[in-house]
Parts: C-alpha cells; sequence; structure tokens
C-alpha cells in the first residue's frame, strides 16, 4: 500500500517531533510543511528537503494530493484549520487543545462527527507502556473492583517573571492528558466535580489545580496538577503518580521523565517494572491513525457501530461541558489508540447509592 501524504502546519516543538516519527515511518510520506515563521521553513527545509516548504496554509488544503494534515501550531488557529481540512476532504492529526476555547472547542467536535474522514488528538497516555500495563493488570481481575483513581503531576514552572505563554488554563493545556486517563481507566464518564485552585505571582491563570469527584459508575476520582513546585529551589524535583486502588489490591506507577516504575499488588501476583519513561509515544499514534485510514471507516448502521461520527477512527476529545455530559471522544467505536476497555469485576460491584454518600457537596 502507497504510503499516505501528510502536510503539517507549524513546525514548533510539537510539530518537529511528528516530523521525525512520520519520517522514520513507511506509512507515512511528508509532502508539505508549512510555518510562517522563516528560521523555521529553513528548519523545516533542512529537515525534510523532500517536502515541499511554505508559508501559506491554504497551500496544504488545496492540495489534492494531500491526504491528511498534522495541525500543530497554536490552538487559536486549529478549529478553523479542522474545517478547512475536512472542506477538503482530508484527516486530521491534532496536537491539543484542538481550539483556544471550549465554545471552539465542541464546535470542532460537531464537525468532526459527521464527517467519515478520521481524526485523533495526541492524548498520549494512552499508548504509553506503563498504563496499558497497570490496565492490563486490572483487566486480569488482580485487584478487584476498580473504586479509586488518583492522579498527580506537580513540576517546577517558570521563576516569576519568566512569562508563560500557554493555550489556556491548566486542564485546558497539558493538565488535559491527566483528566483523559482517569477517565480511560475508569471507563465511564464523569458525574460529579469540584475543584479548588491557586493563582501566584499575578499570572492569569492558576498554577495549582486540583479536582475531585466522581465517574457515573461509581469511581471515584482525584486530579492534581501544577507548575508550582519548587521553581526557586536549589534542587529542582518534581512529583508525577498515578495511583489505582481496588477492593482487593492496587497498581501504581511513578516517573521522574527519564525512567517509570509500576508497581503492581494483585491477589495472586506482585510486580515493580522499570523501564524507559518512553516519551511522547508519537510513534504508535502516527502507526495506529494510518492503519485507522487504510482500513477505512465502518460502515454505518452495522453492529456496534454508534449513529452518528461512525466514520471516525479515533475521535477528538475535550473536556465535558457540564456535570453529566459526555465529553466526545470517549465512545469512539474503532479507536485503535484509545482502548477503552472497562475492566471485567467478578464481583462485588459498587454500588451508585453507596458512592452517592462519598460525594463532596
Amino acid at each position: 500500500m502507497n504510503p499516505i501524504r501528510i502536510g503539517l502546519i507549524g513546525l514548533g516543538r510539537m510539530g518537529g517531533f511528528f516530523l521525525e516519527e512520520l519520517r522514520k515511518s513507511e506509512k507515512w510520506e511528508v509532502a508539505g510543511i508549512c510555518d510562517i515563521s522563516p528560521e523555521s521553513r529553513a528548519r523545516a527545509r533542512e529537515l525534510a528537503p523532500e517536502a515541499k516548504v511554505i508559508a501559506d496554509e491554504q497551500e496544504i488544503f488545496d492540495d489534492p494530493t494531500i491526504q491528511a494534515v498534522g495541525l500543530f501550531a497554536l490552538a487559536d488557529s486549529r478549529k478553523s484549520q479542522i474545517e478547512k481540512a475536512f472542506a477538503s476532504g482530508k484527516h486530521v492529526i491534532a496536537e491539543k487543545p484542538i481550539s483556544d476555547n471550549v465554545e471552539n472547542e465542541w464546535k470542532a467536535v460537531e464537525l468532526a462527527e459527521n464527517t467519515p474522514l478520521f481524526s485523533t488528538v495526541n492524548l498520549y497516555l494512552r499508548n504509553s507502556w506503563y498504563h496499558n500495563t497497570i490496565k492490563d493488570f486490572i483487566a486480569q481481575g488482580e485487584i478487584g473492583e476498580l473504586a479509586i483513581i488518583r492522579v498527580c503531576h506537580m513540576t517546577p514552572g517558570l521563576a516569576p517573571g519568566e512569562g508563560h505563554e500557554f493555550e489556556g488554563p491548566a486542564f485546558h493545556d497539558c493538565g488535559m492528558h491527566y483528566v483523559d486517563i482517569a477517565r480511560w481507566y475508569a471507563g465511564s464518564e464523569f458525574k460529579t466535580w469540584n475543584a479548588q485552585a491557586v493563582r501566584m505571582w499575578n499570572y492569569k491563570e492558576p498554577w495549582w489545580l486540583q479536582c475531585h469527584g466522581t465517574f457515573e459508575n461509581g469511581v471515584v476520582f482525584d486530579i492534581t496538577q501544577g507548575h508550582v513546585y519548587g521553581q526557586l529551589a536549589q534542587t529542582q524535583t518534581h512529583n508525577s503518580y498515578v495511583d489505582i486502588i481496588g477492593t482487593k489490591g492496587i497498581a501504581r506507577m511513578t516517573h521522574d521523565f527519564k525512567t517509570a516504575i509500576v508497581e503492581l499488588h494483585g491477589v495472586t501476583q506482585t510486580h515493580r517494572l522499570i523501564q524507559p519513561y518512553g516519551g511522547k509515544n508519537i510513534d504508535t499514534l502516527c502507526k495506529l491513525f494510518a492503519e485507522s485510514i487504510e482500513t477505512g471507516p465502518p460502515q454505518r448502521g452495522a453492529p456496534g457501530v454508534p449513529r452518528r461520527g461512525a466514520g471516525l477512527g479515533v475521535r477528538l476529545a475535550v473536556p465535558a461541558r457540564r456535570a453529566g455530559a459526555r465529553p466526545p471522544g470517549h465512545r469512539g467505536t474503532g479507536d485503535p489508540a484509545a482502548d477503552p476497555r472497562t475492566p471485567p469485576h467478578d464481583e462485588g460491584r459498587l454500588r451508585p447509592a453507596a458512592q452517592t454518600r462519598m460525594t463532596i457537596a
């Protein structure tokens, strides 16, 4: 099968990561690279001499030989680029977030759910070795009934006065990875949530945020994310972990961005695994997305295919807009990158009534 021709828009940090992995893959051919920065275009010519390098993104959308686009510019341009991509018949790989505010994100989701074209967002934790190891352990019934999901990611941010150009509040930028992975483990939708946050040094958005609540299936969660963690200390450190607690056992992971440690304490097995952290797993995402395009969309009306968004192989994901709302992109059948499996439980399911007593007012 011929490689899929893709055009990239934006060659910043993430665009560079994607370019590297796409060029390594036999499934992809980088046909064009667009960036408004002359320096980035010069870098593109050096890294990918075979690609057409341009300053006007419209040339990417107008090229009938380009089958997919990678959207790696800033979020305020992404919704319009998604719209142009679908209008020109191109599949979409997008960085998160998929727009600069929630309203525009829901518009982008609606576009994605009403096209037979494929789209994906780089929520890379789903493809990590450590989370898949833990999920497989849960699926074996080793921790019993899944009860509590705890996710924490606290790192040193920039020092006061250095500035921080990010694409929205904490959970709208990198924090959405932790919101997403909690939901992936739960195999359910968010039901209730409460949050608290701290602003520091006159920054517009909070640099520390904690959210806790419940899923519809009764699982409890808490998620902590912050950039307030000793950025002025003599020796910087950070605190990142996932703690999955069941009725019989637990599974947890910690990492330092170089090495990940997974500890599994089940009813019949105990393991401690130490492996390289593994980065952003872009190679896995690109491989799975190419396979979705090659396979083609499922037939509408086929068993197990949802009425809307049936053509989506890997779907766009954004935060829920109201309590009890279904965050789009979760139940997309045929999602090879996500595989939102609900772990099988043999006994003692948590009852919603019992969970209600733990809901925090």
